[in-house]
């Protein structure tokens, strides 16, 4: 009888031990479940993004067509220059130097492009002045405090020209001025800064 007690509590000992194993193996399993639960919902949110993004190329995929031919039409227009959806046309044919007022000649680009996009009624038109990265000369300074100020009243002087035309909805146009922020062409040559000094006429998505 003397070795019972003993026994008795070396099994409990090795039970309690058994206890304590078993205790941290399922805190780990529990740990790896915790952690497959949250890589299924981050995988599940994952998909629903490219469900959305897929659904939103589709959608772009069935406006190809009629984009396309507009942006055709206005590739056809003299003096201007059609690069994926933007229709880019240079300051020089808009605008005297330090200038907002709009030439007859930039009044004529206008009336043509206006020709091609009054056809895309439901389309939204974002028109966008950029400059080049030269600083506003100094008799101009006390009408534009920057670059930025000079794109945007340009873009402005664009808008309201486009705005009176016929079947004009003020609704679908948008402006906005970058300055020089965005320049598609090498700054360090008068012919790249010719190239940036321009108006964007974009062709938007279809309106509400």
């Amino acid at each position: 009888m003397k070795y019972i007690l003993p026994i008795i509590v070396l099994a409990t000992g090795l039970n309690l031990i058994s206890c304590a194993a078993n205790e941290e193996l399922l805190l780990a399993k529990q740990a790896e479940v915790d952690s497959l639960i949250t890589l299924n919902s981050s995988l599940r949110n994952q998909l629903q993004d490219i469900e959305s993004l897929e659904a939103e190329l589709e959608r772009l995929r069935g406006q190809d067509a009629e984009l396309k031919e507009a942006l055709a039409k206005l590739a056809e227009i003299k003096d201007v220059e059609v690069e994926d959806n933007r229709t880019l046309i240079t300051n020089d044919l808009l605008f005297q130097s330090g200038s907002f007022k709009i030439s007859s000649k930039g009044k004529e680009i206008l009336d043509n492009i206006w020709s091609v996009l009054r056809d895309h009624p439901d389309r939204q038109i974002f028109i966008v002045g950029h400059t080049d990265d030269m600083p506003i000369h100094v008799e101009f300074r006390e009408a534009y405090r920057s670059n930025w100020d000079l794109s945007t009243w340009r873009a402005l002087a664009v808008l309201h020209y486009l705005r009176k035309l016929p079947n004009a909805n003020p609704d679908r146009l948008t402006v906005g001025g970058f300055g020089p922020n965005q320049p598609i062409a090498d700054n360090d040559t008068e012919t790249g800064r010719a190239r940036n000094r321009r108006v964007e006429i974009i062709l938007g998505d279809k309106m509400d």
